[in-house]
């Protein structure tokens, strides 16, 4: 997939998120970090349970939570705390609590991380980790052993089989363009153009230049590629580009703000054109701009969205069961991406602890989750097939849109009550068509 949000190896993964980060990076390079702090949970007495015993498992966390870009960090944890939460209220797995016993702030700085990570891997011997950061540095855990579980912004989880990424360790951006080419289908679109941050901003550039590429090889009309695109810049004069070559959808890898300064643009010049973000499924900032989204396109990535429960009832009873952990457990961070990636990651390393059973080591919770083919976190993602996830993409590849629609995102359905849309790897981008989705999709 492209990194995930995202997102599966997910069409967007966690693209907007990567994008995201790496622009406040850019932006706020000279900031100071934070200083580095412990946040620790109410459980910090307990010990490792490597021996199959009833003791609880203790898993330790890495995450920016100070610093220029800790906000696009903070909820992975709260995440994973939720779910262990909700798990261990009925007793735990086989036994076992799962305990978080610290959650260690980077504050946005590489040798920081690095300095946490022998703490918890040298020192505190923990179980497993949890990493919500831009400087995971992967060398450090794969030669560790240990279960690794996080948020792929830095787009080098792949191949260590210790290694979980939320939504699979694999990136592929040449999968995309197939969900671009059926939207465009459903709006009645054929001139599409693309805009992004330049390649300093990988994410961003990698995931519009490779949807523009196979598009347009694929014949569909690429009217105008801005690839170059500034941070919270003017773009004016790519709306006017856009205007005289008759675009009627846009496609912005940008971040929320600048696709916010773009949609002003727009709509100051008249332009009638669909939209489609990878980077704005914000509740917030679409109370704040509802006058400036409305149709607007907006990637979840492998992810059910948050409303589905309420527009489909009773047919993703995975996701009711998230949102009321969430508001149960951490209130603050319920619609949040990067809490729904924690809570991913918290329920792979609850599968990992059930089917090692009593043979309970780091090691065995490796090898047992990566015989897993069918995880969808209890029906809130697309199937991640960990046999391979670590190294293939694979197929069909799923992934949902939502639209704005007043103040409400609605998710937007494929056949039915379907959330997602999955496609075949040899999809026809001037004619695509859905694939059926894999046995065991939420929805089917």
């Amino acid at each position: 997939m492209r990194d995930q949000t995202k997102t599966t190896s997910r069409f967007a993964g966690t693209v907007t998120a990567v994008l995201l980060a790496a622009a406040l990076l850019a932006g706020c390079s000279s900031s100071s970090p934070g200083a580095a702090k412990s946040t620790s949970t109410t459980a910090t007495t307990a010990t490792s349970g490597g021996s199959g015993s009833k003791s609880d498992i203790v898993i330790g966390a890495i995450s920016s939570l100070t610093g220029p870009i800790a906000a696009d960090f903070n909820a992975f944890v709260p995440g994973m705390q939720a779910y262990f939460d909700y798990v261990n209220a009925s007793g735990g797995v086989n036994g076992h609590k799962l305990v978080l016993a610290d959650n260690l702030d980077d504050g946005g700085n590489p040798s920081q991380f690095t300095q946490l990570t022998h703490t918890l891997l040298q020192q505190d011997h923990v179980f497993a980790v949890g990493i919500s950061t831009y400087f995971f540095n992967p060398a450090l855990y794969a030669q560790s052993g240990t279960p690794t579980y996080g948020y792929n912004v830095s787009g080098n989880w792949n191949g260590p089989a210790n290694l979980f990424a939320a939504g699979s360790s694999v990136q592929d951006y040449n999968v995309g363009a197939s969900a671009v080419a059926w939207l465009l289908k459903q709006a009645k679109a054929t001139k599409v153009a693309f805009i992004s941050y330049g390649s300093a901003i990988t994410a961003s550039y990698n995931a519009c230049n490779g949807d523009a590429t196979n598009l347009a090889k694929a014949g569909v009309t690429v009217t105008y590629s801005d690839l170059s695109a500034s941070l919270g810049g003017n773009y004016t004069p790519a709306v006017q580009r856009m205007q005289q070559t008759g675009t009627d959808f846009v496609v912005s890898c940008m971040q929320s703000s600048d696709n916010i300064t773009l949609a002003r643009a727009i709509q100051q010049y008249g332009l009638k054109v669909h939209q489609l973000w990878l980077n704005g499924y914000d509740q917030s900032l679409l109370n704040q701009y509802s006058s400036l989204m409305q149709g607007v396109y907006i990637n979840v990535n492998g992810n059910v969205p948050f409303q589905a429960v309420k527009v489909y009832p009773g047919v993703y009873p995975g996701m009711q069961t998230y949102l009321t952990a969430m508001q149960k457990y951490q209130p603050n961070f319920v619609y949040s991406d990067q809490a729904l990636q924690g809570w991913q990651s918290g329920a792979l390393l609850a599968a990992g602890v059930l089917k090692a059973g009593a043979n309970l080591t780091p090691q065995n919770v490796i090898n047992q989750t990566n015989q897993i083919t069918n995880f969808t976190a209890g029906g809130i993602t697309s199937i991640v097939n960990w046999t391979v996830g670590h190294t293939t993409q694979t197929f069909p590849s799923c992934s949902a849109d939502v639209v704005v629609k007043g103040t409400t995102f609605v998710p937007v359905a494929t056949t039915g009550h379907q959330v997602f849309g999955c496609f075949a790897q040899n999809v026809n981008l001037k004619n695509p068509t859905l694939a059926t989705p894999p046995a065991g999709t939420p929805g089917t």
